[in-house]
C-alpha cells in the first residue's frame, strides 16, 4: 500500500510543478455579450464583407462591426508554444461600402528549413476555417508600416507552390492521412492541377511527390513526368521489409520523394502519375508538392508572396503590372496586418522590408472582386472562461445536454462534485476560434488546470458525452453516411499506415506545460472516459445504468467475484502460454492484496477443446459466470473488434444477447476490442451500450496492442483499482490516470476508459472479521476442519476506519473452500501450464448479521481433500447500502470427527418445477425452461465437486451432452436448516417431449433422485402471473410491479395508462429480465406522453409481456391519482 500511496504523491507533485500562469485567460469571453455571427472560409485568402451584407446578419450599423478569429490553422498540439486565447480580433481594411479581411482555411503552409521546402499540414478537424463577426467590440482597422531605407537586395520574383491533394479514403481507417487517386489499375493519370502556371520562371524548382502501397513480393515505382520528361520516381519495397510480428496489420508502406525542377519552364505544363508493380493493394498517391519561382506581379484579385532571398537581406521588392488599385498586405502575423506603404511608379509598385525572417505578402487588388466568407448564423452567448473551478466537464452535443446534465447533477448530489455541462460548438467558438479542433477540448481543461495554480481545485474529471470517428470531418466515402451530429472530436496519431496507428483519449488530459511531443512520455493530469452513444436513446440509457451502479442498490455477494479469463495463444505466437502466466499474476495479486475477493481463473488450455478447434466449454463458463455476477473481467489474450480470441469464445453476438443484471467492469487486453472510432459499433462497445446488461464500464482497446506492455498495464491497473486503504479508492478515471503516469510507451495510448472517469468501483468498503470458530477465539494456531465435524463460525463487521459497526444489520454470504490445489492444463497446443486454485467449495450459506455480529453453522462434507492444509473462507455482507467483505484462511482441512452424526437418508426435494411453481410433470415450457428445486438434509446437501459421481447434476433424455453440473449453483436460503434452492436456466432444447432427470447428494453421501417430463413449445407466450401498482392511490409517482414465470429470461415489457374512456395516455415499453421471485418493476411519473401531470381520478392501466417469437401476456388493472 505504501508503493501506491507514494505513486499517488509522485503524480500529483509532477502536475503541479508545469502550472501555467493562470491570469493569461480572459476573465470573461468576448462572446458573453453582444451579437456575435459566425463566417467560415474554405481556403486562404482576402475575404469580402460588404456592408449590404452586415446589414443582412443583423447589424444596423456596419462601420462598428469588426472580425474576431484566427482562421483554419489546427491549433499546435505542443502546449510549450505560443497560445492564443479567447477570439482576439483581426484587422480589416475598409472600403467606402464594404471591409477587407485576411482568413486563413484549413490548409496551413510552412517552410522547413532542413529540406528547404514548403509543407503543407492540413486541418485534421475542419474543411473550414471560421471567424466572428460582431458590433460588440472597438473596431480594428488596419494600420500602415512604414518602409525601411537602403534595400542592398532587388527582388521581381517570388516563390510560390502548388498541392495536388485528394483525400479520398483511409486505408486504415485510423490516422489522421487519407489518400487518393487509386494506381493499382497501373494507367498513368494525368494531373490537371499544375496544368497552368502564368508567370512560372526557369529558376530551379522542387517537385515532391508521396505514393503508398502494400506490395506481397518485390517492389513497386511510381513516377513523374513534366511535359514528357521524367522528372522523379519513388521505389516501394515489399511488406516483406516490415517486422514479422507486425507485417499482418501493415495496410501500405509510404515512399517518399523530393526531384530539384531544372531547366526552362512553360507556363502551360502536362504533368503525368504513373505507378508499376505486380500483385499490389491499396496503391494510391498521396500528395504533389509543387514549388517554383514566378514573377512577382498580380494574378487576380490577390496575390500571395514571399521570398527566400529576402531572409537576412534588407529587401526591395518590386511588383509589376500594378495601379492605383493596388495594396501590399504583410500577412506574416495573422492577427496583426498590416498594409505596406509602398511607392507607385506607373506600373511599378515597389517597397523595401529591414533584413529579417521569412515574411508573408499579399497583393490586393481593390477593384477586383473578392470572394465572400460563408455565414453560418448567429452564435449564442458563452462564457465559459467565466466559470469558476470545475471538478468534472462533460463535453456533449446540444441534443444530449438533457442526459449530460442528469448525470452532472446525481455527481453533484452523490459525489459532492462541481460538474459543468458544456457543448462542443461553445468550446470551439472560445478556444480554436469556431474552428472544430480536438486540441480544443484539451486547452479548455489546461484553462482549469493552470488557474489551479493560484484558485487551487485543479480539474479532476473529463467525460465525452458521445461517440466519434476516425474521419473526423467527414470526407470519406464509407463515413459519409454516418450522422455525426451528436459525435464528439477523436485525436488521431500522424501515423496511418500500420500497427503504430491510435487514436486515444489520453491527449485531453496532457495538461503540463511543456506536454504535446512527446505523447509516449506525457502525464495525464485528470481521468478522463468516454460515453460512445450516438441517440437520445443510448445517451438515456446509458445514464440510467450509470446512476443505478452510483446507488449502488444491486447489493450481492457477486461484488466478491472477479474473473481473469486467458487465451492459449494461436499459430502466431506458437501457442503461447503468456497470456496464462499474465492473466495468473493478476489473479495471485489481487489474492495476496485483496483477499476477500474469490476469483474465477478461466484459462482455456484447462478446458477440453471441441474437435471443431473451438472451447464450448469455455463460453460456457463465462457465460455462467456473468449470470452469477462478476464485479470485475479481466480478459487477456487475441482478440478482434467482434470476439475474444481465434475461438470467438465470447462474441458480440454473446454480448448483445446478454441478459445477466449485475454489470461488471471489463478490462480486456486485447487487439481492437472497442474500436470505438469505426464505422461498426465494436464488441467493446455493445458491452457499454447494452441497456440493462453488459458492463458498467471498460478498460479496454482501441487498436493492435502488444502482450508484454499489455501485462505492464494490466498490473498498474489492478493495483489501482483494488487498493488496500479505502479511505484512498481512486475512481476509474484516477485508476486510469495513475496506471497510465507509471508507464512510458506507445502501447498505453491504444487503451481507454468507456464510461464515467468519475465512476467510484463499487466494491465493499466495510470489513468482515471471524473471531472465533466453535467458541474459540481466533488465535495463530489454525482450527481443523474435519470431515463430518459441525463447525460454527463467529465475526463482526468493521466500518471503513477500523472500528466495530454495531449499527450494520443485514445478510450474510458465506463460501468456504477446501485446499488450495496445484492444477495442469491439458497441452490442447503446445506446452502445459500449472497453476493454484480452490476448486472444491465444501459450503455456501446465507445468515444474518445483526448489530455488527454474525454467526452460523455447518457440517463439513465427507467429501474433502484431507490434505491438512489451509482453505478459504470467504465472506460477504450487506446493510442497506452498506457493504462488507473478508476472508479466513486459518484452518486446516482433514481428518474425520470423532462424533459424526449417522445419516443414511438422501436430501429431501420439498419443490421441484420449471418456470413456476404451478407446473406439473408433463406441462408444456418454453424453449429455455427455468428449473428450480428447492432442498432440505439435515445434514447439509454436497456441492463439494470432489469426488466423482456426488455432484448434482440435471440430466435431459439421459444425453451426455445434455447433463448438467448444479454444484455451483445450489444456495442456502437465508438463516434456514439446511435448506437451499438450486436454480439453473436450462440452454435451449427441441421442441418435443423430454425426460429430466435430477439427482443430488448430501453431505454424507446419501442420494435422491427424481425424474419428470416436460413438452418444450416454441412461441409458448409467458403467463403473467400478478401485476400491482404501489403506491395505489398514487400522489408523486407509481411503480408497476409484474410477476411472471419467465425468470432469466429476455422480456419486452409494455405498461400503458387510459382514462375510464378508453383514450390513451401514456406508454412505455421495456426490455430486460428478472430473478425468480422478483418483479419486473416499471416507474411511472404520473404524467403522460406529452408531459403534462395528469388529473385527480381513476385510470385504467395495462400491461404486456412477451419473449422473443412468443404471444403476448397481458392484465389490466386500476389506478388513483391523487391531486398533489
Amino acid at each position: 500500500m505504501r508503493r501506491l500511496i507514494y505513486i499517488f504523491i509522485i503524480g500529483l507533485l509532477l502536475c503541479s510543478y508545469t502550472w501555467a500562469d493562470g491570469s493569461r485567460y480572459a476573465s470573461k469571453s468576448l462572446l458573453s455579450e453582444g451579437k456575435w455571427v459566425k463566417i467560415r472560409v474554405d481556403k486562404t485568402g482576402i475575404y469580402k464583407l460588404s456592408y449590404a451584407d452586415l446589414k443582412n446578419m443583423g447589424f444596423s450599423d456596419p462601420s462598428k462591426v469588426s472580425v474576431h478569429g484566427y482562421g483554419g490553422w489546427p491549433l499546435d498540439e505542443d502546449f510549450s508554444k505560443e497560445y492564443i486565447d479567447d477570439v482576439p480580433s483581426t484587422p480589416v481594411w475598409r472600403g467606402s461600402d464594404y471591409l477587407l479581411f485576411y482568413g486563413k482555411g484549413p490548409v496551413k503552409w510552412e517552410y522547413d528549413s532542413s529540406s528547404q521546402t514548403f509543407v503543407h499540414t492540413n486541418n485534421p478537424y475542419s474543411l473550414y476555417g471560421y471567424y466572428f463577426v460582431t458590433d460588440a467590440t472597438p473596431t480594428n482597422d488596419m494600420t500602415s508600416v512604414a518602409q525601411a531605407s537602403g534595400a542592398s537586395t532587388r527582388i521581381t520574383t517570388y516563390d510560390d507552390y502548388l498541392l495536388h491533394e485528394q483525400e479520398l479514403v483511409s486505408v486504415n481507417q485510423s490516422g489522421r492521412e487519407f489518400f487518393g487517386e487509386d494506381f493499382s489499375g497501373a494507367r498513368p493519370r494525368t494531373i490537371s492541377t499544375f496544368s497552368s502556371i502564368p508567370g512560372i520562371t526557369d529558376a530551379d524548382g522542387k517537385v515532391t511527390m508521396r505514393f503508398i502501397s502494400r506490395i506481397n513480393s518485390g517492389s513497386g515505382t511510381a513516377s513523374l513526368s513534366i511535359n514528357d520528361s521524367e522528372l522523379l520516381d519513388i521505389t516501394i519495397p515489399s511488406v516483406q521489409t516490415v517486422s514479422s510480428n507486425v507485417r499482418s496489420y501493415t495496410k501500405a508502406i509510404p515512399g517518399t520523394t523530393t526531384a530539384l525542377w531544372k531547366g526552362s519552364k512553360s507556363e502551360k505544363n502536362n504533368v503525368v502519375v504513373s505507378y508499376s508493380s505486380s500483385g499490389h493493394t491499396n496503391v494510391r498517391l498521396d500528395y504533389i508538392r509543387m514549388q517554383f519561382v514566378r514573377t512577382l506581379r498580380p494574378y487576380g484579385a490577390c496575390t500571395f508572396f514571399r521570398s527566400l532571398t529576402s531572409v537576412g537581406n534588407s529587401s526591395r521588392f518590386v511588383i509589376s503590372e500594378a495601379n492605383s488599385n493596388t495594396l501590399v498586405f504583410d500577412v506574416t502575423d495573422a492577427l496583426n496586418v498590416k498594409r505596406v506603404e509602398a511607392d507607385l511608379n506607373g506600373s511599378e509598385l515597389s517597397f523595401t522590408i529591414p533584413a529579417g525572417r521569412l515574411r508573408e505578402f499579399v497583393l490586393v487588388q481593390t477593384n477586383q472582386t473578392f470572394p465572400s466568407p460563408e455565414v453560418v448564423g448567429e452564435v449564442a452567448s458563452s462564457n465559459l472562461h467565466g466559470l469558476e473551478q470545475r471538478d468534472m466537464i462533460i463535453i456533449s452535443a446540444p441534443s444530449l445536454v438533457q442526459q449530460a446534465e442528469r448525470l452532472a447533477v446525481a455527481h453533484r448530489e452523490k459525489d459532492g462534485l462541481t460538474v459543468e455541462v458544456v457543448t462542443p460548438e461553445a468550446i470551439y467558438n472560445e478556444f480554436s476560434s469556431g474552428t472544430p479542433d480536438a486540441t480544443a477540448y484539451r486547452r479548455l481543461m489546461k484553462m482549469f488546470y493552470d488557474r489551479s495554480s493560484s484558485l487551487g481545485n485543479p480539474p479532476k474529471y473529463l467525460l465525452l458525452f458521445g461517440d466519434g470517428i476516425y474521419d473526423n470531418r467527414g470526407i470519406s466515402g464509407e463515413v459519409q453516411g454516418v450522422s455525426r451530429s451528436n459525435m464528439l472530436l477523436t485525436f488521431q496519431s500522424q501515423e496511418s499506415l500500420n500497427v503504430y496507428s491510435y487514436a486515444t483519449d489520453d491527449y485531453f488530459a496532457f495538461l503540463e506545460d511543456n506536454s504535446g511531443s512527446n505523447f509516449s512520455r506525457d502525464k495525464m493530469c485528470l481521468g478522463v472516459g468516454r460515453f460512445p452513444i450516438r441517440t437520445v436513446t443510448e445517451a438515456t440509457q446509458m445514464v440510467d445504468k450509470t446512476i443505478s451502479y452510483m446507488e449502488n442498490k444491486d447489493l450481492g455477494s457477486w461484488k466478491n467475484n472477479v474473473t481473469f479469463v486467458a487465451d492459449d495463444g494461436n499459430n502466431e505466437d506458437s501457442f503461447t502460454t503468456n497470456h496464462m502466466k499474465q492473466a495468473d499474476q493478476l489473479a495471485e495479486a489481487i489474492e495476496e492484496v485483496q483477499p476477500g475477493f474469490l476469483v474465477n481463473k478461466v484459462y482455456f488450455d484447462a478446458y477440453k477443446r471441441s474437435s471443431l478447434g473451438t472451447y464450448p466449454d469455455v463460453h460456457n463458463e463465462i457465460e455462467k459466470l456473468l449470470k452469477s455476477g462478476q464485479l470485475l473481467i479481466n480478459y487477456t489474450g487475441h482478440g478482434s473488434t467482434t470476439h475474444w480470441a481465434d475461438e470467438s469464445v465470447w462474441t458480440q453476438t454473446d454480448i448483445n444477447n446478454s441478459s445477466y443484471k449485475h454489470l461488471p467492469v471489463w478490462v480486456t487486453a486485447t487487439c481492437d476490442f472497442t474500436r470505438f472510432d469505426d464505422v461498426k459499433t465494436s464488441a467493446g462497445e455493445s458491452v457499454f451500450l447494452n441497456p440493462t446488461s453488459g458492463g458498467i464500464a471498460l478498460f479496454t482497446t482501441t487498436r493492435v496492442v502488444f502482450s508484454g506492455n499489455n501485462a505492464n498495464l494490466n498490473k498498474a491497473l489492478i493495483d489501482n483499482l483494488f487498493q488496500e486503504d479505502a479511505n484512498s479508492r481512486y475512481t476509474l478515471g484516477e485508476a486510469m490516470m495513475y496506471t497510465k503516469r507509471q508507464l512510458n510507451d506507445s502501447n498505453k495510448l491504444n487503451f481507454i476508459l468507456i464510461g464515467d472517469p468519475a465512476l467510484k468501483f463499487a466494491y465493499p468498503e466495510y470489513k468482515a472479521r471471524v473471531t472465533a470458530v466453535n467458541g474459540e477465539a481466533v488465535s495463530d494456531e489454525p482450527f481443523e476442519f474435519k470431515a463430518l465435524s459441525r463447525i460454527t463460525v463467529e465475526g463482526e463487521i468493521l466500518n471503513p476506519s477500523g472500528s466495530f459497526a454495531a449499527d450494520f444489520t443485514g445478510v450474510l454470504s458465506s463460501t468456504i473452500f477446501d485446499s488450495q490445489s496445484s492444477i495442469t492444463t491439458l497441452g490442447n497446443s503446445s506446452e502445459k501450464f500449472t497453476y493454484l486454485d480452490y476448486p472444491n467449495t465444501i459450503y455456501i450459506g446465507r445468515d444474518s448479521v445483526r448489530n455488527g455480529k454474525f454467526s452460523f453453522t455447518f457440517m463439513v462434507p465427507k467429501d474433502i481433500s484431507y490434505s491438512n492444509k489451509k482453505g478459504k473462507l470467504n465472506l460477504y455482507a450487506s446493510s442497506e447500502t452498506k457493504e462488507a467483505q473478508g476472508s479466513f484462511f486459518d484452518f486446516i482441512v482433514g481428518g474425520t470427527s470423532d462424533t459424526a452424526e449417522t445419516d443414511t437418508i438422501g436430501p429431501e426435494i420439498r419443490q421441484i418445477y420449471l418456470n413456476d411453481s404451478s407446473f406439473v410433470s408433463g406441462d408444456k415450457v418454453n424453449t429455455t425452461p427455468y428449473f428450480v428445486a428447492k432442498l432440505w438434509d439435515k445434514s447439509g446437501v454436497n456441492i463439494t465437486g470432489s469426488s466423482v459421481g456426488h455432484d448434482m447434476m440435471l440430466t435431459i433424455d439421459s444425453m451426455p451432452s445434455m447433463s448438467y453440473n448444479l454444484n455451483s449453483y445450489y444456495a442456502l436460503l437465508p438463516d434456514s436448516e439446511n435448506e437451499g434452492l438450486v436454480q439453473f436456466s436450462i440452454p435451449e432444447l427441441e421442441p418435443g417431449m423430454h425426460t429430466a432427470e435430477f439427482k443430488v447428494w448430501d453431505i454424507l453421501n446419501n442420494s435422491t433422485t427424481y425424474t419428470f417430463t416436460f413438452e418444450v413449445a416454441e412461441g409458448l407466450k409467458p403467463n403473467l402471473i400478478e401485476m400491482y401498482a404501489t403506491p395505489n392511490p398514487a400522489r408523486d409517482q407509481v411503480e408497476f410491479f409484474l410477476h411472471h414465470n419467465r425468470p432469466e429470461s429476455n422480456l419486452k415489457v409494455t405498461v400503458m395508462v387510459y382514462d375510464m374512456t378508453g383514450k390513451f395516455l401514456w406508454s412505455t415499453e421495456k426490455s430486460g429480465s428478472s430473478e425468480l421471485f422478483k418483479a419486473y418493476i416499471v416507474t411511472w411519473n404520473l404524467t403522460d406522453n406529452g408531459g403534462r401531470r395528469l388529473r385527480p381520478g381513476v385510470y385504467l392501466y395495462r400491461a404486456a409481456i412477451s419473449t422473443n417469437n412468443s404471444k403476448e401476456a397481458t392484465k389490466a388493472n386500476k389506478l388513483i391519482i391523487l391531486a398533489q
